[in-house]
């Protein structure tokens, strides 16, 4: 618990002291005091942004009701993310809120390091490129299967475990950041069930 000295989010999470040259911690490991277990919390900021409604054809005269309308979709996004099946290909979201202007997501703690770490030490073999590429796929897979389409796809959010396996991040963030800037991003209802071997380990 020392570790975790910093400010608490959501009265639950309690971050660590960030370093005195970052000025905010985006991504940092943070402990769930509820389960007594360490998560990951990513911070999407939330833009400025006031609704407004016209009234008798006169203007527009803002509104604050609540949450905006783009905070309560980006939330929404971002939930309907976390509610993909778990998968081992796949990191498990807990929690999603807002909270001081962010939006942030609360998920589990991968022992891993992104692919772009990996790269920066040494190139991939081919064979290993390959590995990483079929894992990669299979978790797409799974996605699609639930009518997902995953636009977030970096070295960052591909995850190297410390035994090997793959791991893809990043689709709540992603679907959150896509509902702020307008789009909706969450598969219709009737997609359907998930097919065959999608949910099958690579």
């Amino acid at each position: 618990m020392e570790d975790y000295a910093g400010r608490i989010l959501s009265d639950r999470y309690r971050l660590p002291i960030p370093p005195s040259d970052e000025y905010e911690l985006t991504e940092t490991r943070a402990f769930d005091t509820r389960s007594g277990q360490e998560v990951l919390v990513r911070q999407v900021p939330l833009p400025e942004v006031v609704d407004a409604e016209l009234l008798d054809g006169s203007g527009a005269q803002a509104v604050a009701a609540g949450e905006p309308p783009a905070v309560r979709r980006a939330i929404a996004a971002a939930q309907a993310a976390a509610s993909v099946p778990d998968h081992p290909r796949l990191d498990q979201v807990f929690d999603v809120f807002a909270e001081d202007g962010s939006l942030w997501i609360v998920s589990e703690l991968v022992p891993a390091r992104p692919l772009a770490a990996l790269i920066a030490d040494e190139p991939l073999s081919p064979y290993r490129a390959a590995e990483v590429a079929s894992d990669v796929l299979t978790a797409l897979r799974v996605l699609h299967a639930h009518g997902w389409t995953h636009r977030n796809i970096t070295a960052r959010t591909v995850l190297i475990c410390e035994d090997g396996r793959v791991v893809l991040t990043g689709l709540a963030a992603g679907a959150a950041e896509e509902a702020l800037c307008g789009y909706d991003p969450v598969p219709p209802p009737d997609t359907g069930e998930p097919g065959g071997d999608a949910g099958a380990d690579a």
